[in-house]
């Protein structure tokens, strides 16, 4: 999820989520199943332990260790070895503490689930995991293993919360989650370090909430000094999605820029169907100290709409569409043409609220953070522990900064 571009109505039907019927006894928490294969006409599984076939909940054929099992779609029926079963079938190694492999790609703890794929031709396959085994494989792939231990304590929290909440979101697929950034990126054991199993052990359980349910944990890459409200992202407001202040700036991608020309500029537009001839002026309040409080960026200076004027007329172009004709990281951006690059966060303003526009002089597009500045900043949470993250508990501190208003607590 480091950038994750996900539907905001996906909020909203979590809201109904109710936490009080997620509870689990102990150990490595509720199961949660990963989408890992679409539409495949076959798959080849192997274990170093053998592999045992699972049918209706009964035991019904063992293979050898290190031999290749091929299950295969023939008609609608799925084969196990060229034999028929009469539907899913469930694939576990022998020994408890052995693994599936996916002959073309990961192994993974817990046992794998071969299905028809209710939505498409081919075979569905799917990863069967305790939520902490499958955290074990998220957070070293969604932040660097070799961050702070609270940056990570964090992150686990974070992903366990995201995963709890989106149980059954891909339920019509078969699964309650993807393996990619359309929900969490998952590489089962292979994604495993030592020190994303130390995070995620020392958080077993935890989750956070707001009204005493889970909420959704959003994060992205960085922030770029602020994050934003949610109903500047996604269109509705959600309490917990607050715009907060980001420290971090020492972090890569804090700041980048690009560069076009006015010439440029109008081709692109024009390209995207929003051409306005020769361009002669960008009108758009001028990036400045968050938070922001005007009608055209988000609190945290995310563009929210600008208007270029033009030989041919005027348009509207929202932060979000820019951001793609440009391929930006962000929607936190502003303009320069000629001189120096201002720094927002000095005060000091560079241009006017309309920036005339001067034919072949380059003009500098600049901006900070990489994502959509939701939720937690995992940049941010990374320099808060570098720089205070002395105290075991001090992810506590990151993410209650980032997620206003939530409480953690323990899930089991």
């Amino acid at each position: 999820m480091w950038i994750k571009k996900i539907v905001y109505l996906v909020i909203a039907a979590f809201c109904l989520f109710s936490f009080g019927g997620t509870a689990a006894a102990s150990g490595m928490g509720q199961t949660v199943r990963i989408g890992i294969r679409e539409g495949r006409g076959s798959v080849a599984l192997t274990s170093d332990s053998g592999l045992g076939v699972w049918k209706n909940g009964s035991l019904w054929k063992k293979f050898p260790a290190r031999t290749p099992l091929q299950i295969a779609l023939k008609g609608n029926a799925v084969t196990v070895g060229g034999a028929a079963a009469a539907g899913a079938v469930e694939v576990r190694p022998l020994s408890s503490a052995g693994s599936v492999k996916i002959t073309d790609g990961y192994a993974y703890r817990g046992a794998i689930r071969v299905m028809k794929s209710p939505q498409r031709w081919g075979l569905t396959v799917v990863n069967v995991v305790p939520v902490e085994e499958y955290l074990y494989g998220v957070v070293g792939k969604e932040m660097s293993p070799s961050w702070h231990r609270e940056a990570l304590k964090a992150q686990a929290v974070a992903a366990r919360t995201y995963a709890i909440s989106h149980k059954n979101y891909f339920a019509s697929r078969g699964f309650d989650m993807t393996d990619d950034t359309s929900s969490q990126i998952y590489a089962g054991i292979n994604g495993e370090s030592p020190s994303v199993i130390a995070a995620v052990d020392a958080t077993r359980g935890e989750i956070l909430t707001y009204g005493g349910k889970p909420i959704d944990a959003f994060f992205c890459s960085t922030a770029g000094g602020w994050t934003e409200n949610s109903e500047n992202v996604w269109g509705s407001r959600i309490p917990y999605l607050r715009g907060v202040s980001d420290d971090s700036s020492r972090m890569p991608s804090y700041r980048w820029s690009v560069t076009t020309t006015p010439e440029k500029l109008a081709a692109n537009l024009t390209a995207a169907g929003k051409g306005v001839g020769k361009v002669r002026s960008i009108t758009l309040s001028p990036l400045g100290k968050r938070p922001m409080a005007v009608s055209d960026r988000g609190v945290s200076g995310r563009v929210l709409s600008m208007t270029v004027n033009g030989s041919a007329g005027s348009v509207r172009v929202t932060g979000n569409a820019f951001q793609s004709i440009y391929g930006l990281k962000s929607t936190l951006f502003d303009f320069s043409q000629g001189g120096a690059v201002p720094d927002p966060d000095s005060g000091c303003k560079g241009r006017s609220a309309t920036m005339t526009v001067k034919a072949g002089v380059p003009i500098t597009i600049y901006g900070y953070g990489w994502g959509h500045g939701l939720g937690m900043s995992q940049y941010g949470a990374y320099q808060m522990a570098q720089e205070h993250g002395s105290a075991d508990t001090y992810y506590r501190t990151i993410l209650t900064h980032y997620y206003t208003g939530t409480r953690l607590e323990k899930l089991y």
